[in-house]
């Protein structure tokens, strides 16, 4: 690459310009989030009906 080629790739933040992620990539991070999604729901469940207790005691 020529010098030029680099400044345009440069942002102003000083870092370069990152790929786009492939397709494998980006559909293993969506299992990922929608688990993460599920785990958060249930937790939330078992709170609300006092399954699970943020303040034991009195």
């Amino acid at each position: 690459m020529s010098e030029e080629d680099d400044e345009r790739l440069g942002r102003p933040d000083g870092h370069r310009y990152d790929a786009p992620e492939s397709r494998e990539t980006r559909i293993g991070k969506e299992w990922v989030y929608g688990a993460l999604g599920v785990l958060v729901l249930v937790l939330m469940v078992l709170i609300a009906t006092g399954t699970v207790q943020i303040f034991p005691g009195g």
